[in-house]
């Protein structure tokens, strides 16, 4: 331990004693710890005992529902659904109605990519889930390659939504585009 030269050393006086006598016996830490579980033992109880031994105040009319609770539990649900229940009838796709010449087709973009490789792994997956994909390459800015993925095209948007769905069921995310034909 370092040393100061330049002062003396001071001798060290004796430590003073505490003067003050104990006014009687210490109590150790334990003897409280087990007072004061004790007595939240004794209080516990004693709430229990008054709750459990209070009197029910039940009228006549209380009766009957407590009777009706004992009994099996009744489901409304099945009949509420079933008068609720509303038919909606199937709608065919009349050719008369969709002209030869439409001028817009649907496409869905399944992800743009600025690889062709990972274009082309995401094409493959939607190869394997039967539906008709296409990697388009487009330049946003002059220097710039993104790679499109689309699926489709689509005649109608009922088409588009049954694949839209089937792409959300897969986890893949998607955009649909509607597009001139041409």
């Amino acid at each position: 331990m370092p040393q100061d030269y330049a002062r003396p050393k001071r001798p060290k006086k004796p430590a003073a004693q505490n003067r003050r006598s104990p006014s009687g016996p210490r109590k150790s830490g334990w003897t409280l710890l087990l007072s004061g579980f004790l007595a939240g033992v004794l209080v516990s109880a004693l709430s229990v005992y008054w709750y459990v031994n209070q009197p029910l105040n039940v009228s006549n009319a209380n009766i009957d529902e407590i009777e009706q609770a004992d009994a099996k539990p009744r489901f409304d649900f099945y009949t509420l659904l079933k008068e609720s229940e509303v038919f909606v009838p199937e709608v065919e796709e009349n050719p008369q109605n969709q002209t030869p010449n439409e001028q817009y087709h649907y496409l869905l973009q399944a992800g743009s990519f600025r690889r062709y490789a990972d274009a082309d792994g995401l094409r493959a997956q939607l190869l394997l889930l039967n539906l008709d994909a296409a990697v388009e390459t487009t330049g946003a800015k002059p220097g710039e390659t993104w790679h499109r993925v689309l699926v489709g095209p689509f005649t109608s948007r009922s088409k588009a939504a049954n694949a839209r769905a089937a792409l959300l069921q897969n986890g893949i995310d998607n955009l649909l585009l509607k597009r001139k034909r041409g």
